[in-house]
C-alpha cells in the first residue's frame, strides 16, 4: 500500500472516531483499526490521534501496552521472561540477562533489530515447570541457556 492510501485511511479512521464517544472501547477499536492499516502503532500515529481526540497520548499508550494485539513496533516475535519467585530461583534471573545481551534490546525491550520484543511478567502461572519463558503465546517450559540459544537462533 502506498503512503498517500495509508494516510487517508488514518485521518478516515481518526476522524470517524473524534464522533464516537469518548470511551476506552472506542480508543481500542481505533487503535486496532489504525494497526490494521499500518501493521503496528508508531508513536507519531497516537500522538496525531490523541490531539485530534483531545486526551493525553499516554490514554493511548497505556492501551497498547495492556493489549496483547496492539505493538508500538513492527516485531515479530514476542519473548516474556518470568520473573516470579520459583523462576527466580531456578536460574530466571540469568536466563533473562542472556535475552538482553543477545538481543542487545533497547529500553522499550526492542531487540537492536526491531524484530523481537522482551518483556517481563511476575508470573506465568506454570511454576512446576520453572524457569519459564512465553514465546509468541506459547509458554517454554524448563528452560536452559542452551535451549534458548537454539530458540534464538531460529526466531532471528
Amino acid at each position: 500500500m502506498d503512503y498517500k492510501k495509508q494516510e487517508e485511511q488514518i485521518e478516515e479512521i481518526i476522524s470517524y472516531y473524534q464522533k464516537q464517544p469518548q470511551e476506552q472501547e472506542n480508543y481500542r477499536a481505533m487503535l486496532e483499526e489504525l494497526q490494521g492499516v499500518l501493521g503496528f502503532l508508531p508513536q507519531s500515529v497516537l500522538e496525531r490521534a490523541a490531539r485530534a481526540l483531545e486526551i493525553k497520548v499516554t490514554v493511548l499508550n497505556c492501551l497498547v501496552k495492556f493489549s496483547s494485539a496492539l505493538k508500538l513496533a513492527p516485531y515479530q516475535h514476542k519473548i516474556v521472561a518470568c520473573t516470579g519467585e520459583r523462576c527466580g530461583r531456578k536460574d530466571s534471573p540469568s536466563l533473562l540477562q542472556l535475552l538482553k545481551d543477545e538481543l542487545k534490546t533497547d529500553k522499550d525491550g526492542l531487540s537492536y533489530d526491531k524484530k523481537i520484543l522482551l518483556v517481563t511478567q511476575n508470573c506465568l502461572k506454570n511454576c512446576k515447570t520453572s524457569p519459564n519463558l512465553m514465546i509468541d503465546g506459547e509458554i517454554c517450559p524448563h528452560m536452559t541457556k542452551e535451549r534458548l540459544m537454539g530458540i534464538l537462533n531460529n526466531l532471528k
